[in-house]
C-alpha cells in the first residue's frame, strides 16, 4: 500500500469517526430531550373550563375562574413534564452511559491518527478526499497546505467582491448626482473616492 493510499485511508476514517460522533451525539440529545407539556391536556382544560361556565352559566368572576383553571392546569402540565423527563432519564441512564463511553472511545481513536485538530471537520476531510483522489495532494501536510491555500483564495476574493460592490455604489452615487443636479463630475474627487490612481 503506498503512502498515498493510506493517508486517503486514514482521511475516510477520519470521516467515519467523525459521522459516528455525530450520529452518538443525535441520539444523546434525544434521550436528554425534555417531555414537552403536552398542548391537548391544556386545551382539554380549557375546553372544560368554558363548559363548566356554559353549564352554570356566566356568574361574577368568570373570567377569574377561566385564568385561574388555566394557570392550575399549566402548572400541573409543567409538574408533569419535568417528572416525565426525570423518568425518561432514568430510564435512558444505562443508554446515555453507554453512548457517552462511546463518544469518548471515538475521540480516543480520532485522537491517534495523524490529521491535526483544526482539519477534523467533515467538511474539510471531504476537500482532502478530494485532493488525493484527484491528485493534488500525497501527503496530509500537503492536503493541508492545498486547503489553506484554498481558504486564503476564498478570503481574497470575497474581499474583492467587497470592494466592488463599494466601488459600484459610489459610482452610482456620482452619476446620480451628476444627473439630478446637473453638476460637474469632479473626477480627482472620483479618483479619490474610488482609490484609482
Amino acid at each position: 500500500m503506498s503512502n498515498k493510499e493510506s493517508v486517503l485511508d486514514e482521511v475516510k476514517l477520519a470521516q467515519k469517526l467523525l459521522l459516528e460522533i455525530n450520529a452518538v451525539e443525535l441520539r444523546l440529545l434525544e434521550y436528554r430531550k425534555p417531555v414537552p407539556i403536552s398542548v391537548k391536556h391544556f386545551l382539554l382544560a380549557a375546553i372544560l373550563a368554558i363548559l363548566i361556565v356554559a353549564v352554570v352559566g356566566p356568574v361574577r368572576g368568570f373570567f377569574w375562574f377561566i385564568g385561574a383553571m388555566m394557570l392550575a392546569t399549566f402548572i400541573y402540565l409543567r409538574h408533569t413534564s419535568k417528572k416525565r423527563t426525570e423518568q425518561k432519564l432514568e430510564d435512558n441512564q444505562e443508554r446515555i452511559d453507554e453512548l457517552t463511553k462511546k463518544k469518548v472511545e471515538l475521540h480516543q481513536s480520532l485522537d491517534r491518527l495523524n490529521i491535526a485538530p483544526t482539519y477534523l471537520d467533515l467538511e474539510i476531510l471531504n476537500k482532502f478526499e478530494y485532493y488525493l483522489s484527484k491528485h493534488l495532494a500525497d501527503t496530509l501536510v500537503e492536503c493541508a497546505e492545498e486547503y489553506d491555500r484554498e481558504w486564503e483564495q476564498e478570503e481574497q476574493l470575497a474581499e474583492l467582491r467587497k470592494n466592488n460592490a463599494k466601488q459600484i455604489d459610489l459610482l452610482n452615487e456620482f452619476i446620480w448626482v451628476v444627473k439630478n443636479n446637473n453638476e460637474r463630475l469632479n473626477l480627482e474627487e472620483f479618483k479619490r473616492r474610488m482609490k484609482i490612481e
